[in-house]
């Protein structure tokens, strides 16, 4: 589903949703540390590196896009009550 068919309750719900998985990212980034830390394979660690960045970086893409529709539709909305 495409973030503008959501509700603006719908979207408030996967901003929340995605601030708790990242909350847990954060906590599984210590574990993942003690990981890189102890393999003695730089390709390996390169790859658990890559895989933690890239699940981040779809969280926090899709957190923007939630984000940026939510103040796309209230700033129509302003504009709307203005009358303009």
């Amino acid at each position: 589903m495409q973030i503008i068919d959501l509700t603006d309750d719908e979207l408030l719900r996967a901003i929340a949703a995605n601030t708790d998985a990242m909350s847990d990212l954060l906590h599984q980034r210590v574990q993942l540390n003690a990981e890189i830390s102890n393999l003695t394979d730089p390709l390996k660690r390169s790859e658990l590196l890559t895989s933690y960045v890239g699940i981040v970086n779809n969280f926090e893409s899709e957190y923007r896009a939630c984000a940026a529709e939510l103040r796309r539709r209230n700033s129509l909305q302003a504009w709307g009550e203005a009358g303009l």
